[in-house]
């Protein structure tokens, strides 16, 4: 057994830890130069712990991922232009230092970011975590872009939640309906499972695939 995993958080909830996210934006519109900096300096960090976890830890590892957080339900949070001049840059040398171990590169990131996806496929990311329905149904990332990059996750978060067992299994079932056939899917929650998801609520979807996987 291997695990997936990184070193932490990402390009920009890294630069939010060192810049708050409103002071982020004074930043950019008053001193742009420093707001490049930022995000150079941040990629340069990152290069050196990614390597010495890479050199390392690797070996244990089945795929290396990165979380990163660049949207929210109607958009990113920064500029699309932005993200790809002052972040995606670093998500690349990452990703290449990923791949120069032979591991695939996962990126977990969250919100409506169809207009910096082209950029994001182009680092050579291997697949994508992360999805909610009030953004778009799992099947809408799948169609997008399941020919380029494996899509992970499909269960909607707000789904375990908040509906009954039966609705769950069925709820599971029709994602995995849509999925069949298709390459590059990992089922599991569109998000991270947090403490305020009943339990039931994960079983059922657990139950759900495996008893999909039951019927062949």
């Amino acid at each position: 057994m291997k695990a997936v995993g990184g070193v932490g958080n990402g390009i920009f909830e890294t630069a939010q830890d060192f810049v708050p996210y409103t002071n982020l934006a004074y930043l950019m519109a008053d001193d742009r130069e420093a707001f490049d900096l930022l995000f150079t300096k941040i990629g340069q960090m990152f290069v050196k712990i990614w390597d010495r976890f890479l050199e390392n830890y690797s070996g244990i590892y089945a795929v290396c991922r990165m979380g990163d957080d660049l949207g929210f339900k109607t958009s990113t949070l920064l500029q699309p232009e932005v993200i790809i001049s002052n972040i995606i840059p670093q998500y690349k040398k990452i990703v290449d230092q990923v791949h120069q171990h032979n591991k695939p590169f996962l990126l977990h990131t969250c919100g409506h970011i169809f207009s910096v996806m082209e950029p994001i496929i182009a680092t050579g990311i291997d697949a994508k975590h992360s999805n909610e329905d009030l953004i778009a149904p799992f099947s809408t990332w799948v169609e997008l872009y399941g020919e380029r990059i494996g899509n992970f996750g499909g269960i909607d978060m707000n789904v375990l939640c908040i509906e009954d067992e039966k609705t769950i299994k069925e709820y599971v079932t029709e994602v995995l309906s849509f999925c069949q056939g298709r390459r590059g899917i990992a089922i599991g929650s569109g998000n991270q499972i947090a403490d305020y998801v009943p339990p039931e609520g994960f079983l059922a979807m657990v139950e759900a695939v495996k008893e999909w996987r039951k019927r062949g």
